[in-house]
């Protein structure tokens, strides 16, 4: 599906969005499968709702607001999000690098692998960074709640699910530092441990930053695949479309209401987007050769109106969602997308 016109406009930043009508998706046993994947309807269903990771998120950036490189609560937050995941039987270590001009700044990653029964060298990463829009950078945030923490918060709760769910292939969470200074965490991680000799074997990179303002609030759930042609393509269209459409049942879109801008958005749906145009840490793993996929809701950062500035909190993405629960409701699809697919793709051969 080819992505049709976009805009870049600021959106007005006092009205409020309309309420939608929630649309809880059904999972179908018997969906069509022209494709030969795993039947995702033998998994056990991820006994995590919207609500509960939009809970998490409020806390999480009211214990760490400004998270941005080189500031305290940057390290206390990696520490925080590695020591959860080591809760729920994740492994986790945080590397550090010099990185930058001159390599100035310390960097982190928090690195938590649950280990594969079959394939344990093989990881399905699910990525996110967790620092706030840098200081030296364009705009500033205090708790930065849709970015980044949004995608940092939701893979708090894939480390949950996860850890009631037997894998193949080892489930590595990988949160960043310093994508705000240019994705420097992700570059140095790519370049010290995935490209070194005996490096475990990434079968995939799944990016989740700025999401849950998304179907059924009046914006679409963006799915994109990388941008390697035209191997991520033959990929990840059918995997999208398999997962969101012949499994959920979500209503497909082509990402066009986005493009009306908070708060004029027209219809929400789910978009099969085509290659990334989103730039954040999934980009690194895709330099690498690597295939990856990028969840976001509304179609461009800019499409937010809370985007890198102080007012990015909580009762603001609710606003732009159209509510709470269309917030609640618009993570939980996301979350159930991405699970599922991660699922398919520790079947694949």
């Amino acid at each position: 599906m080819r992505v049709k016109g976009m805009t870049v406009a600021i959106a007005a930043l006092v009205a409020i969005a309309l309420l939608v009508p929630l649309s809880t998706p059904g999972i179908s046993k018997g969906s069509k499968n022209p494709y030969g994947f795993v039947d995702l309807s033998q998994f056990p269903k991820p006994n995590i709702k919207g609500a509960e990771i939009i809970t998490g998120l409020e806390e999480y950036v009211d214990n760490y607001p400004l998270r941005q490189n080189g500031l305290p609560n940057n390290a206390a937050a990696a520490e925080f999000l590695g020591k959860e995941a080591e809760k729920y039987g994740f492994k986790t270590k945080i590397w550090e690098f010099p990185a930058g001009p001159n390599n100035v700044r310390n960097v982190r990653v928090v690195e938590s692998v649950k280990r594969g029964t079959e394939k344990p060298n093989e990881w399905i990463a699910l990525v996110a960074h967790y620092d706030a829009v840098a200081p030296d950078g364009v705009g500033v945030t205090i708790q930065g709640a849709y970015d980044p923490a949004s995608g940092a918060n939701m893979l708090r709760f894939f480390g949950k699910a996860f850890s009631k769910v037997k894998t193949k292939r080892s489930i590595a969470i990988l949160w960043f530092d310093a994508e705000e200074n240019g994705l420097l965490a992700s570059k140095a991680y790519v370049e010290n441990v995935v490209k070194k000799k005996g490096a475990p074997k990434f079968v995939a990179a799944m990016g989740f930053d700025m999401v849950g303002i998304a179907y059924p609030a009046n914006y679409c759930m963006c799915i994109y695949h990388g941008t390697n042609v035209p191997d991520d393509a033959a990929k990840g269209v059918p995997i999208i479309d398999y997962v969101n459409f012949d499994f959920l049942k979500f209503p497909e879109g082509d990402g066009e209401p986005a493009t009306s801008k908070w708060p004029r958005g027209v219809k929400g749906a789910v978009c099969n987007c085509g290659a990334n145009i989103r730039n954040s840490d999934e980009s690194s793993f895709a330099a690498a050769g690597i295939f990856t996929l990028r969840w976001t809701g509304m179609r461009t950062a800019s499409d937010y109106p809370g985007y890198h500035f102080p007012w990015d909190t909580v009762p603001f993405m609710e606003q732009v969602a159209g509510g709470r629960e269309n917030l609640e409701q618009g993570t939980e699809n996301t979350f159930i997308s991405a699970y599922y697919t991660t699922l398919l793709l520790d079947n694949l051969k």
